[in-house]
């Protein structure tokens, strides 16, 4: 961080808390082999893997309950972020939906929020973004006192 870092607060802000939890998240993977989300299952790969490279489910709603901030300001950060090229985010998309007003129906009795959007001519379900930070952290060295 410098002193121009200061008129980028927002996006150096949301690139910390997202590069934060993508570390955590393959720290957790690492520890359990295999972690769960919204009904997806991501497994640990291999003993050679660099975490660092690869994308991670990172969940607005999910950034709003730890950071207590609204989803709206989890999603400003991560587009702040965005902007000033220190996340990569990957949009992901569910399989396409035949019938929408039949598919909101079914919706109205589930608890968990889905976003139904229209992709590449066919509705889909908007599935959590995957995002990989393009920056690393370091550990600060010890100050002599």
């Amino acid at each position: 961080m410098d002193f121009d870092s200061y008129r980028k607060i927002k996006a150096i802000t949301g690139a910390i808390i997202y590069g934060y939890l993508h570390k955590d998240f393959w720290r957790k993977v690492r520890r359990k082999k295999s972690v769960q989300i919204k009904g997806s299952t991501y497994h640990f790969l291999s003993p050679h893997f660099n975490y660092k490279e690869a994308p991670a489910p990172l969940s607005v709603l999910g950034i709003g309950i730890i950071f207590h901030i609204s989803p709206a300001t989890a999603f400003r950060l991560k587009n702040c972020a965005r902007k000033q090229k220190l996340l990569e985010v990957k949009k992901n998309y569910g399989a396409v939906i035949p019938n929408k007003k039949a598919m909101e129906l079914c919706l109205d009795y589930n608890d968990k929020p889905n976003n139904i959007v229209f992709v590449e001519g066919n509705y889909r379900f908007q599935l959590i973004d995957t995002i990989c930070p393009l920056f690393l952290f370091k550990r600060r060295q010890k100050l002599k006192t």
